[in-house]
């Protein structure tokens, strides 16, 4: 019995202690498994914060980025559309017998005259001056423009010289492309050849860019970029500690904070070239706000008489038929007489000789605007002294704005 008892016992504290080995051993081997997954998660992150710090942002591990060339900017000068309007009317106008045509500013209901001059020949060609402005065109773009800001000189092959004193940019070019471009204002300069080389500077965001006939290079601030034009080329960033070297065959090899690694990667894009600057803009047209035509009074009617005669409604109809192609959509109609009678005489004439022209052009199908009036003796041409002077002072006038 009391050894049934003792047997007992010693089974118990058996099963006990082999209880409490097993419990501690499990424990054992969980702190373990959880040291283990503890470092392996530490090891993970330390490799995914060094890949992230190879990479150059928006590209895969061991690519470079392409060398972009910039392209000048376009220097176009704003054309007046109408001033072919005028250039095509003064042509067929002048065609028409017994009408002379000028290209004229008006302001305020004024001929302005004086300070100015202007030609315009038969294909556009022309020159224009007056106190701010000097324009010698051929009508086709080749010329010199020159006002108080801008100067333009173009030859007809597009190569020349452009000066803009508002922007602060300059234009050297030749035919072939190649030449000079600068931005004081923005600190940016081109120049480039006939090839494509040359190189490109902007001052304000520290970056220059040369393009070689075989390799290429790019540099902003710290971060420089090679590109060897066969595929291969290299990327150096100074503030990250940070160089690939790309092989062009498939390799980069990656050194970032002394640490090296390769990996897999495609060859650089092949080396763009710079495009051809741009030709100077052409050379604005001559143009004036207005075209003055003036008709003879002489031709028109006959002495202190306002009824057209047969042999002018001729030339007016002629008139008529350039101002329906021109799509003219208003103008003005002034009479003028010389000094003989008296200025009330006078006055009168010049309205209803105006009228008369305005009666007879509407009569051959204008539906354009038109505005009369009579400046009887008030604004001579010419001095009432003599005949021929008084001739001149005969006359109606047609202003056509064209702006």
């Amino acid at each position: 019995m009391k050894k049934n008892f003792l047997m007992s016992i010693v089974v118990a504290a058996l099963v006990v202690f082999g209880v409490k080995t097993y419990y501690d051993k499990k424990t054992t081997n969980n702190d373990q498994v959880s040291v283990e997954k503890e470092n392996k998660g530490s090891n993970e992150t330390g490799t995914n914060e060094i890949s992230n710090e190879m990479l150059v942002p928006g590209y895969a591990l061991g690519e470079i980025p392409p060398i972009t060339a910039p392209e000048m900017p376009d220097l176009s000068v704003k054309e007046n559309p109408n001033a072919k309007i005028t250039l095509d009317m003064t042509k067929k106008i002048s065609a028409v017998p017994g009408i002379s045509v000028t290209p004229v500013k008006v302001e305020n209901s004024n001929i302005v005259g004086g300070d100015y001059s202007m030609q315009i020949g038969q294909n556009g060609d022309g020159q224009f001056t007056d106190k701010s402005r000097s324009v010698q065109t051929d009508g086709k773009g080749a010329g010199q423009y020159t006002d108080e800001n801008l100067t333009i000189k173009r030859n007809k092959d597009g190569s020349g010289q452009y000066t803009n004193k508002v922007t602060g940019v300059t234009l050297q070019v030749n035919a072939q492309g190649e030449g000079q471009y600068l931005d004081e204002k923005n600190k940016i300069s081109f120049q480039i050849g006939a090839d494509g080389t040359g190189i490109y500077k902007d001052e304000n965001n520290d970056t220059t860019i040369t393009i070689g006939k075989n390799n290429s290079t790019y540099t902003q601030g710290n971060i420089t970029i090679e590109n060897n034009g066969d595929g291969s080329g290299t990327y150096n960033d100074k503030d990250k500690d940070l160089l690939i070297k790309n092989d062009g065959k498939g390799k980069a090899i990656i050194t970032l904070k002394g640490k090296t690694t390769e990996v897999e990667a495609k060859p650089l894009e092949k080396n763009e070239k710079f495009p051809r600057l741009k030709m100077v803009p052409p050379v604005p047209s001559v143009e004036a706000n207005s075209l003055l035509i003036t008709l003879d009074s002489g031709i028109l009617f006959d002495v202190d008489k306002y009824d057209v005669r047969p042999e002018a409604k001729r030339a007016l109809a002629s008139l008529a038929t350039v101002l329906k192609e021109a799509d003219v959509k208003a103008f003005e109609v002034d009479g003028h007489t010389d000094s003989d009678a008296s200025d009330e005489h006078n006055q009168v004439l010049s309205e209803k000789r105006a009228n008369a022209v305005k009666d007879f052009l509407t009569s051959q199908g204008i539906v354009a605007e038109i505005t009369i009036k009579g400046y009887g003796e008030s604004r001579p041409i010419a001095s009432n002294d003599t005949p021929e002077g008084k001739q001149k002072n005969r006359r109606v006038e047609i202003i056509i704005p064209t702006i």
